[in-house]
C-alpha cells in the first residue's frame, strides 16, 4: 500500500492544528522534588541565595518540562494502527525556567509520513510542543516523534 494510501486527507487536516493552550505554575517544591527524582544535587535548584547569586534564582531542571502536558484536540486523530511506540524527543532550550513563571503549553502535529520496516508499514508522527512563559518569550519546543504500526486490535490507550 502506497503512503497516499495510508495517509488520508482527513489525517492531513491534523497537519498544523493547535491544542488549545494550558498554563501552568513553576512551584519551589515541584522543582525540589523533581531535581531529587532525577538525582541532581545541584544547589541552582534548592539553594535560593546560591540560585539568586548565579543565575537570577531557584530554576528548573531543563526536562522539567515534561511535567507540563498539552491539551488534547477535541477531535481524534483517525488511524487504524494498533501498535504505538514513543521514538523519542529532541529539545530546545530558548530561556531559564523560573520559580513563579507560568508556562503556557501549546501542542501541534509539524508532519506525518510511512515508512516501511519489520513491522510493517509504520506511520511517524512528528508533533511540536512549545512552552512560553508570562512575559510571551519561548522559553523550550520538543519535538516529539510517535511511530503507529500494525494491525487488529489497538494495544495502547488513546
Amino acid at each position: 500500500m502506497s503512503s497516499k494510501e495510508i495517509i488520508t486527507d482527513e489525517m492531513r487536516s491534523f497537519i498544523g492544528l493547535e491544542s488549545d493552550p494550558v498554563t501552568y505554575v513553576v512551584e519551589k517544591h515541584s522543582i525540589e522534588h523533581f531535581a531529587r527524582a532525577i538525582g541532581e544535587s545541584n544547589p541552582i535548584y534548592f539553594d535560593e541565595q546560591f540560585a539568586k547569586d548565579n543565575v537570577g534564582g531557584i530554576i528548573a531542571p531543563p526536562t522539567f518540562i515534561r511535567l507540563f502536558r498539552p491539551k488534547r484536540l477535541e477531535k481524534q486523530f483517525p488511524d487504524s494502527f494498533s501498535n504505538l511506540v514513543d521514538g523519542g524527543s529532541s529539545y530546545t532550550f530558548h530561556e531559564k525556567i523560573f520559580v513563579g513563571d507560568q508556562i503556557t503549553v501549546v501542542s501541534k502535529l509539524k508532519d506525518l509520513f510511512i515508512k516501511s520496516g519489520s513491522f510493517g508499514d509504520m506511520m511517524f508522527k512528528i508533533s511540536l510542543t512549545t512552552y512560553t512563559n508570562q512575559k510571551n518569550i519561548l522559553v523550550a519546543e520538543q519535538e516529539i516523534t510517535t511511530i503507529l504500526y500494525g494491525k487488529g486490535e489497538k494495544t495502547f490507550l488513546s
